[in-house]
């Protein structure tokens, strides 16, 4: 494995941290290319990374947990939540949307990222109410339940809803319910920039990307973490000490009824609560893909085999994907 990634490096074909881990044992920890190129501080195994839409597995979990909390139900309607804290008035297209529809791409909300202007604005601050206001008045791509297409837009609202019913910050709540527990020191939330010494980003080697606003990006795309951060919270599903067995089982069982391309266009999967449920060589898989502005991320978990594949990188067009899968498929043969 090391020797893979060594080649991929070589090749710049690989700039970031990667960690795989079998019942425990590290396979691969490994690091390479640079954080900063202008002040030339390499990427290390702690560096810290915007992990983009890995985002959603945290954001997910914390709703199910104040669901088993009684604060709120799947099957709630979100306008109850929303209203008047962050819109108004409630769309009527947007009065049958549940919580469960927009954790698992189901609504019909249009995506934020894909409208005019999302990337521009990145960089700067905003709010979680004008956050809403770009698309609380678009028609909906489909009727609510009928379909399935990736929208940013709904764990936006997720992170509005748990902000409602905690009565407390987004990155607070995070804190409170995952990372204090599960003592993930090194995994957060932002309105600003992350930590001190985060890798920053770029679309390419030698291209910079504008930095990320944590406050534009914020439930849905807007977590920074580690390679060990993230593999010691995907062991908290196998070990159970993030959740009940009931909860964690239903964070990974399907809800969505996925185009005939499969979720994000891969053919095999559907889609859970933030993760994608699939198998590669008949072994159960669950993952997701991370991709934003100057980063690209993968987060493949093999309950059955308690197997760990992390890669985070601080350049957007590199194939972490492909390499996590081709890395848990090595690990498989281990």
């Amino acid at each position: 494995m090391l020797a893979y990634l060594r080649d991929l490096a070589a090749k710049k074909q690989f700039t970031g941290s990667a960690l795989v881990v079998r019942r425990g044992r590290v396979l691969a920890r490994f690091a390479a290319g640079e954080a900063d190129e202008k002040k030339h501080i390499p990427n290390r195994l702690d560096t810290v990374y915007r992990i983009a839409s890995v985002t959603k597995q945290f954001t997910s979990m914390i709703v199910l947990k104040l669901r088993d909390r009684g604060l709120l139900g799947l099957d709630d309607r979100i306008c109850p939540y929303l209203v008047p804290g962050y819109i108004d008035a409630c769309p009527t297209a947007w009065r049958p949307i549940t919580i469960r529809e927009i954790l698992t791409h189901t609504s019909g909300i249009p995506d934020i990222q894909q409208l005019p202007g999302f990337y521009a604005k990145l960089s700067q601050p905003t709010t979680t109410r004008k956050l809403i206001q770009r698309f609380v008045n678009l028609p909906l791509d489909f009727k609510p339940g009928t379909s399935w297409k990736y929208s940013n837009s709904g764990y936006i609202l997720a992170g509005a809803i748990i902000q409602s019913v905690t009565h407390k910050p987004y990155g607070t709540v995070l804190h409170d319910e995952i990372t204090g527990p599960l003592h993930l020191e090194h995994t957060g939330y932002s309105r600003g920039n992350p930590p001190d010494g985060y890798a920053k980003g770029y679309f390419t080697l030698g291209q910079p990307a504008p930095p990320i606003n944590g406050s534009e990006a914020f439930s849905a795309t807007g977590i920074y973490s580690t390679i060990d951060d993230i593999a010691r919270w995907d062991r908290a599903f196998g070990s159970y000490t993030v959740a009940p067995p009931a909860t964690v089982k239903q964070a990974f069982t399907p809800q969505a009824k996925c185009p005939s391309t499969g979720c994000l266009n891969l053919p095999s999967s559907a889609y859970a609560f933030g993760w994608l449920v699939d198998r590669l060589q008949g072994h159960r898989l669950r993952y997701h893909p991370g991709l934003l502005q100057g980063y690209a991320a993968s987060n493949m978990y093999l309950p059955d085999d308690d197997i760990e594949v992390v890669l985070l990188s601080n350049v957007q067009d590199t194939d972490t994907a492909g390499i996590a899968r081709h890395l848990a498929t090595l690990a498989l043969g281990l």
